[in-house]
């Protein structure tokens, strides 16, 4: 989020984007250290023409509290990229847990493969390539959680996947919440932003979900599901 978007928002009282970049740097070093695996991903992505990484280290951290809150054993995710989050998430699963993770672009796949190994992960990783819709449909539940971090505007028909995929008391989880403040801007109307718009008002009104936003980098939503 830039900081004018950001500060719109804090100064119209509604979330608190004001950290310092001291102490944010302070809670991702004490909290949310990475390992070389981990920092080899984000240099990679920067030296091998990948997206950049949308996941921080900090939300990295949030999944493994939150799937350890769960107890997850069997975690979904729709947006491998290079296989970070899929390796914070598998690290917080125990013995025979599975993070199964669908990603469309092969090359993409391909780098996550080759870095869940060098995590060590690669026994609690399934990395799934192809269209997500295609996978979904095909996927038998339940998941205890579902983690989407994918493109924005098939979100409604993520949603609408992951609440039939997902047990009761299972989370649901979406990265970039805010679109990098375009999600409050009136004449923001790129399908993308259109997508994630129609997701939080979904996650925040279907009665089946407890709903809340962290307000970590691009924002974090986190969802348990307390109804069929």
């Amino acid at each position: 989020m830039s900081r004018s978007r950001g500060r719109w928002l804090a100064d119209a009282g509604y979330i608190d984007v004001s950290t310092p970049e001291p102490v944010a740097r302070y809670i991702a070093e004490l909290f949310a250290p990475e390992d070389d695996a981990l920092r080899a991903i984000r240099t990679a992505h920067a030296t091998a023409e990948l997206p950049e990484i949308h996941v921080s280290a900090v939300e990295g951290k949030l999944l493994q509290v939150l799937l350890h809150a769960i107890g997850a054993h069997r975690v979904l995710e729709v947006g491998t990229l290079g296989g970070y989050s899929a390796i914070w998430m598998a690290r917080a699963l125990p013995t025979g847990g599975t993070v199964t993770t669908i990603e469309g672009n092969e090359r993409h796949a391909a780098f996550a493969r080759e870095a869940v190994t060098r995590a060590q992960v690669a026994d609690r990783v399934e990395i799934i390539g192809g269209e997500a819709l295609d996978t979904l449909a095909t996927l038998p539940g339940p998941f205890d959680a579902v983690f989407l971090d994918a493109d924005k505007a098939p979100l409604p028909q993520y949603f609408a996947h992951a609440m039939r995929l997902l047990r009761r008391g299972g989370l649901l989880a979406c990265d970039n919440t805010f679109m990098d403040g375009h999600i409050v801007e009136d004449d923001a109307t790129s399908s993308d932003v259109e997508g994630m718009r129609e997701f939080n008002r979904l996650a925040a009104t279907d009665r089946r979900l407890v709903t809340a936003v962290i307000p970590e980098r691009d924002g974090l939503l986190v969802a348990i599901k307390v109804g069929d």
